[in-house]
């Protein structure tokens, strides 16, 4: 009679978890007094911009050692591990000896849901923190949602599955419900009848917060909200080369500029480099250049010259320096980064009556050409400030209800392509798109480094 030979196996005791959860990995039927290694697979996810365009989310392999460990005489292996802060969903763990696969299995990371504090009076800030969110096609996108009312969406590709935002608390005084729900263009709300469904991954999350009594807690104003202004990294070498003391800055910030190892006692053009175009029309964008300012360098070649951030679109600069009135000479430049603030906001009307909201230094890329606007954790609609070279002029109505209200504004992907692990092939009929929501994880927002703006508006009086 022949005997079966005893495959190894590898199991875990949960089978699943979120993020911090204990686990014990069993092995059995493995080489008795061997090392060995537990090998998790994940993906090195991020998103893919190139030259004011977006191509969805790259995620090569990616793998780390969770536990080591040496099997006994009997061939078994116990090895304990915590569910590392990653994407959610399946992957793929590994027993490993000498880089030789001996046993694998899948284990399930589930997302989880979390807010602090949980209760407080109406405008308090509430972090909300989701573990487990996943980076392929029907994984990465979960819907916040505010008593029934859609806020954004909870990304988390470049912050390795874990999305934290924070939404002020609105509404009436009393209980308020938060849920998460999963679905690549809108919240999928029968997950469980779906092809993709996978048993481990719950189909909705919720956390409930207690509006109390007491006097509202108001944000910052919109200039403390303005991101604050970076270095330049810019030093200056034998070469002409220029510097600036600040790297970036909203419209009409100060800057300074100087340069070195120019010719000496030359005039020098400074230009202002720029994109003119618009992604409605077919016409597409170019760049041109605007003049900035004249210097003359002194006897070392040396210069220094003071200017107000122009009034432009959003985005990288380039701030370019060469010879005065000389065609096709050398050049020097250096880049600047233009960053978006409120320089308008109406703070009180009558309800319904016309408010404004003024924004500039929007972008011309499509992840950074749009703002998006929520109205009491309620998503409004979105405004493009490339036509007009970054100025966002947005009136819309107070509501009509008398009190505080809070109006965010979340930078969001205007369009682009949606590629990436478990997309649809391009040209196919099935319907995902991420583009055009408020993108409430903004640390995870792809190519510029954008704000978001939190507003409160003071409604009273008579209609």
């Amino acid at each position: 009679m022949l005997l079966a030979a005893l495959v190894a196996a590898l199991t875990f005791a949960p089978v699943a978890g979120s993020v911090g959860t204990p686990i014990v990995a069993h092995a059995s039927h493995v080489a008795p007094n061997t090392a060995y290694a537990l090998v998790w697979h994940t993906g090195r996810a991020h998103w893919q911009v190139a030259e004011g365009k977006f191509f969805g989310i790259a995620a090569p392999d990616a793998s780390r050692t969770l536990a080591r460990g040496t099997s006994n005489a009997s061939g078994t292996l116990d090895l304990r591990f915590t569910v590392p802060e990653d994407f959610g969903y399946i992957h793929d763990v590994e027993l490993q000896a000498n880089g030789t696969v001996a046993a694998n299995q899948g284990f399930t990371v589930v997302p989880r849901l979390t807010i602090s504090p949980s209760s407080g009076p109406l405008g308090t800030p509430v972090t909300v923190t989701m573990t487990g969110i996943g980076y392929r096609f029907y994984q990465a996108v979960w819907h916040l949602m505010y008593d029934g009312a859609q806020t954004g969406w909870l990304s988390a590709i470049t912050t390795h599955g874990t999305a934290r935002v924070t939404i002020p608390a609105t509404g009436t005084i009393g209980m308020h419900t938060l849920q998460a729900l999963e679905g690549p263009t809108a919240p999928y709300l029968n997950e469980a009848q779906s092809p993709n469904y996978q048993p481990f991954i719950p189909t909705v999350l919720a956390q409930r917060f207690r509006v109390t009594p007491g006097a509202p807690r108001l944000p910052d104003s919109a200039i403390a909200q303005s991101p604050p202004r970076a270095g330049d990294p810019s030093t200056f070498t034998a070469a002409p080369s220029l510097s600036t003391n600040f790297g970036s800055g909203p419209v009409g910030s100060p800057v300074t500029l100087k340069g070195r190892a120019f010719a000496p006692a030359t005039k020098i053009a400074l230009d202002w480099e720029t994109v003119v175009g618009d992604d409605i029309t077919g016409r597409g964008w170019t760049l041109q250049r605007r003049p900035l300012a004249t210097a003359t360098s002194d006897r070392s070649g040396a210069f220094t010259i003071r200017f107000r951030t122009p009034d432009d679109l959003g985005g990288d600069h380039h701030i370019i320096a060469h010879a005065s009135g000389v065609a096709n000479g050398p050049e020097t430049s250096t880049t600047y980064d233009l960053v978006p603030s409120i320089v308008g906001f109406t703070p009180s009307a009558r309800p319904g009556a016309l408010i404004t909201i003024h924004v500039k230094g929007g972008g011309w890329s499509e992840t950074g050409n749009i703002y998006t606007v929520v109205v009491d954790n309620a998503y409004f609609g979105y405004a493009c400030g490339f036509n007009t070279q970054g100025d966002i002029m947005m009136k819309i109505h107070a509501p009509g209800q008398s009190g505080w209200h809070f109006i965010d504004l979340y930078p969001a992907i205007y369009n682009g392509k949606i590629q990436g692990p478990g997309s649809p092939p391009q040209g196919s009929d099935v319907n995902g798109s991420y583009f055009l929501l408020p993108m409430l994880n903004v640390a995870d927002h792809p190519g510029e480094k954008l704000p978001a703006f939190h507003l409160a508006l003071r409604v009273e009086g008579n209609e």
